[in-house]
C-alpha cells in the first residue's frame, strides 16, 4: 500500500530545483522525483511508489526513460522515509497542492533575479537539446517571482526558504538543516557525495564557460526594472547564511509587496515596451492563456499594467485551444 507524497520542491525556473533534488536525494530516507507531476494533477492521488513508477499514473508523463530512471534510483535505497517531487512552478497552485496533502512539507529554493533573469535569457537564446520556446525571457521570471511570493504568503503553512547562493556554496549547513527539515536524520547524510557534486558542479561551469555562452549580462531596461522593484531589498530578506521558515520573514516580504505595488505596473511596461519583438508578444500571450487562472494575482496587483492587457488577448480559438489541453491533462 502506498502514501501520499512528504514533501514536494519549488522556486522560479532555473533556481536551482535540480540541484537541490540532487543534494537530497543523498540521504538513504528521501527520494525525490525530478517533475514526475504535473502541478494541475490533484496530488490526493498520487501514491508512493506506485504511482511514480506506473506509466499510467495520473498526472504522471508517460516518458519510459524518465520512469526506468525512477525505478532505478527507488531500487538503490531499502527504506525511504520522505517522498516528494519537484516542480518549479508548483507556486502556481500552492493553496490548492497543500488542501489536497495537508501534512506535505513545502520546500521553497530562493535565487536572486539577479541571477535567474539572465539564465532565462541564455536558455531561450540555446538552440537544440534545453532550448525554451521563443520569447521566453529573464522577465517573466520576475513576474512569475511576485506570484510565488504572493501564493507562499497565503499558505496557512510555513514552507522553508532554501537560499541558492549560500546553500550551494562550500558549507553544508542549508542542506542539512533542509534535511532535517524533513524529519530524517542529518547525520546519515552523505557528506562526501555531496562535496564531489559540488566539485563537478564547478567544474561543469568552468568548462561550459570555455566553450558556450553561460551567461548574458543584465539589459539596461533589466537592470531598471530589478531596481524599481527593489529586487536587492528583496535579496537582503531571502538571501540568508541558513535556510529560513517563511513564518521569519513574512512581516519584511508582506511590507516587500506593498512597497512596489504603486510602481509595479509602469515598472512592467517599461520592461517590455524595452525589449518589445513578437517572440516575447507570442510567448506572453501563450503563458498568460495557458496559466490564466494561476496569473490572476499578479493581475489584479497591476491591474492597469498595459503590457499585461495586451497578454490578456485571447482570440475563441486560443481559448478552445487552453480547454482542449486541460482536458487532455485531466483525462
Amino acid at each position: 500500500m502506498g502514501r501520499p507524497i512528504d514533501f514536494i520542491i519549488f522556486g522560479v525556473p532555473r533556481s536551482g530545483t535540480k540541484a537541490l533534488v540532487r543534494a537530497i536525494n543523498l540521504h538513504p530516507h528521501i527520494y525525490c522525483a525530478m517533475e514526475r507531476f504535473h502541478f494541475r494533477v490533484n496530488h490526493s492521488h498520487i501514491s508512493f511508489p506506485e504511482s511514480f513508477v506506473d506509466p499510467n499514473a495520473l498526472g504522471g508523463r508517460n516518458d519510459p526513460a524518465k520512469i526506468k530512471h525512477i525505478k532505478e534510483e527507488i531500487a538503490k535505497k531499502n527504506d525511504i522515509r520522505r517522498a516528494g517531487n519537484k516542480l518549479p512552478r508548483y507556486y502556481f497552485a500552492l493553496d490548492r497542492i497543500n488542501r489536497e496533502i495537508p501534512a506535505a512539507r513545502n520546500i521553497w529554493i530562493y535565487r536572486s533575479p539577479f541571477g535567474f533573469v539572465p539564465s532565462w535569457n541564455v536558455r531561450e537564446q540555446t538552440k537544440g537539446k534545453g532550448q525554451w520556446p521563443a520569447g521566453q525571457i529573464g522577465l517573466f521570471g520576475v513576474l512569475e517571482l511576485i506570484v510565488c511570493i504572493q501564493n507562499c504568503l497565503a499558505l496557512p503553512k510555513s514552507p522553508l526558504v532554501f537560499p541558492y547562493r549560500h546553500g550551494f556554496g562550500k558549507s553544508m549547513t542549508s542542506i542539512l538543516q533542509t534535511i532535517d527539515f524533513l524529519d530524517v536524520d542529518p547525520k546519515l547524510y552523505n557528506a562526501e557525495s555531496f562535496a564531489e557534486m559540488q566539485k563537478n558542479r564547478e567544474e561543469k561551469r568552468r568548462r561550459a564557460k570555455q566553450h558556450t555562452v553561460t551567461h548574458l549580462p543584465l539589459r539596461d531596461y533589466e537592470e531598471e526594472l530589478l531596481e524599481s522593484l527593489r529586487v536587492r531589498d528583496l535579496d537582503n530578506i531571502m538571501e540568508q547564511e541558513h535556510v529560513l521558515s517563511l513564518a521569519e520573514i513574512t512581516k519584511p516580504l508582506r511590507d516587500f509587496l506593498a512597497s512596489i505595488g504603486e510602481v509595479l505596473p509602469s515598472a512592467i511596461d517599461r520592461a517590455f515596451c524595452a525589449c518589445a519583438g513578437r517572440a516575447v508578444k507570442e510567448f506572453g500571450r501563450d503563458h498568460f492563456n495557458r496559466n490564466r487562472l494561476e496569473l490572476a494575482g499578479l493581475l489584479a496587483r497591476a491591474p492597469s499594467s498595459k503590457a499585461l492587457a495586451r497578454f490578456q488577448k485571447f482570440s475563441p480559438l486560443s481559448r478552445l485551444s487552453r480547454l482542449y489541453s486541460q482536458y487532455l491533462t485531466f483525462t
